[in-house]
């Protein structure tokens, strides 16, 4: 019998898998197939009397799913009914996936299969840019935004690399210049964008990490100002064929499609309708929500993006930051880029799970030692810096060491498995 873990584990290497199946009637990726698979069986993971947090988060989406299922009544075809299991897979089941593996002390090994197949994209799209003469990367539906989104995703894994998720400092910073170089090879000017703001939100949050990304924070500078003078050159010598041009006349289609129906908008997949053959998907995720799901499924959108937001502040900042930093800069991405499609998008979702399945983890443990009450969520956390592998294990002292008597220490033995044996 397989291992619903094993699954789990499986689907977050998968999220780089960009291969299409099932042909344009679904238009789903490989890495949408298997989180799906991995979510239903992460349901038998979940102990849902513990998962304080993780229930917070997804009452968004249960919500947003909810309203989808009138837009669907009012759209039906198959397209939207695929859609309505696609976008349930997109944030629910990762976050139940991400939940699953680290309520049950498996997120080492799946993290370092991401980072790994991460960096090895990163050497192929070097190289693939060094033989094209420093041209952009890609290659098959390898585009330099879904490189730029893959190695944006996985700098930010390496570089906050909070302890719990047990990655070694050492193969984290190689995977990190490695994805740093791939980033660059893809002149992904979106990519770069969505990293700085992902550091800004970590080293906004988590005095540890503003301790360790003073260098990556000051190398962003000449980045801000590359990606300045990059827009100005394109606009000034290419007025009617650069990507903000061609974005602006995409979105004013769109808007055109939900003039005909504002309400619950035209369906999930309108640019797959017949009528609709010359429009392409928005490349901006509340115009796509307009044409799509009208005024309707858009405020039932913006309820999810605030629901889930909101959870990820209140997790304490040892688990949070990581989850936080990433889904900000995700939604603040899907402003310039299509949201729903990408398939590399389940890995945010799956992180923020893996945030939560950490806190409530810890809230369980605490609250079987009765320390849990009165704590606030940016209050001291149970699990420093170096209480797992890859770090030097903090002093021993009373009230912040990791003797028997500590938080560290009660919490160790109350969640077991968090150490190595």
């Amino acid at each position: 019998m397989v291992d619903p873990l094993l699954l789990a584990v499986v689907a977050v290497p998968a999220s780089l898998l960009l291969l299409r199946v099932g042909g344009s009637s679904t238009n789903l990726s490989t890495a949408d197939l298997v989180v799906f698979v991995a979510g239903l069986a992460s349901l038998t993971q979940v102990r849902w009397r513990e998962a304080t947090y993780l229930k917070q988060f997804l009452q968004g989406i249960v919500w947003y799913e909810a309203v989808l299922v009138l837009v669907v009544l009012v759209n039906p075809n198959h397209y939207d009914v695929i859609e309505w299991f696609h976008r349930w897979s997109f944030v629910g089941a990762s976050a139940l996936v991400g939940w699953a593996l680290a309520r049950h002390g498996r997120l080492r090994p799946a993290f370092r299969a991401f980072l790994y197949g991460a960096a090895l994209l990163a050497v192929v799209a070097m190289l693939i840019a060094v033989a094209k003469h420093f041209q952009p990367a890609q290659f098959g539906l390898y585009q330099k935004n879904a490189i730029g989104d893959i190695m944006w995703v996985s700098i930010a894994v390496a570089q906050i690399n909070p302890p719990w998720l047990g990655i070694g400092r050492r193969e984290a910073r190689v995977c990190k210049y490695l994805c740093i170089g791939g980033l660059l090879a893809s002149y992904s000017r979106q990519g770069v964008i969505a990293l700085i703001i992902a550091l800004v939100v970590a080293v906004l949050r988590n005095p540890e990490v503003r301790r360790r990304s003073k260098m990556m924070m000051l190398g962003a500078v000449p980045l801000v100002v590359a990606l300045y003078f990059s827009f100005s050159y394109a606009a000034h010598h290419n007025p009617r064929f650069n990507s903000v041009s061609i974005r602006v006349s995409q979105l004013s289609a769109a808007f055109h499609v939900w003039h005909m129906s504002p309400l619950f908008g035209e369906g999930m997949h309108f640019y797959d309708l017949p009528q609709f053959v010359s429009v392409t998907a928005p490349p901006n995720v509340l115009v796509d929500n307009l044409a799509s799901t009208g005024v309707v499924g858009s405020l039932a959108f913006l309820y999810l993006v605030f629901v889930t937001t909101r959870t990820m502040t209140r997790l304490p900042a040892v688990f949070g930051t990581l989850g936080l930093a990433i889904l900000v800069s995700h939604y603040i991405d899907g402003l310039f880029d299509i949201f729903w499609i990408g398939a590399s998008s389940t890995i945010v979702f799956i992180i923020c799970g893996a945030c939560l399945g950490m806190a409530d983890r810890a809230r369980a443990g605490d609250e079987a030692e009765g320390n849990w009450a009165g704590r606030g969520s940016t209050g001291p956390a149970p699990v420093p810096v170096g209480s797992v592998p890859g770090g030097a294990p903090p002093p021993a002292g009373p009230g912040s060491g990791s003797g028997p008597g500590s938080r560290v220490g009660r919490f160790v033995r109350t969640v077991p498995g968090l150490l190595p044996g």
